[in-house]
């Protein structure tokens, strides 16, 4: 099984809380990058693609968790 797809499962069985603290920990994480890439710190910016991309999905799983209900 490829790295992506462990990540897709991972993120579609958490729960509302789980969900929503993994988000918060990605956008503080997206803002860090985004000071780094100012500083001239950022090597690899396919981190951006990748934290832009795991914040749709989480965003997407909480929809599809108040949709549940």
């Amino acid at each position: 099984m490829s790295k992506l797809s462990e990540r897709r499962k991972q993120v579609s069985e958490y729960t509302v809380a789980e969900a929503q603290r993994e988000l918060k920990e990605l956008r503080l994480k997206l803002f860090n990058l985004r000071l780094q890439k100012q500083r001239g710190e950022v090597k690899n910016n396919r981190v951006f693609a990748q934290t832009r991309k795991d914040i749709a999905r989480l965003l997407h799983r909480l929809t599809q968790l108040e949709n549940e209900q």
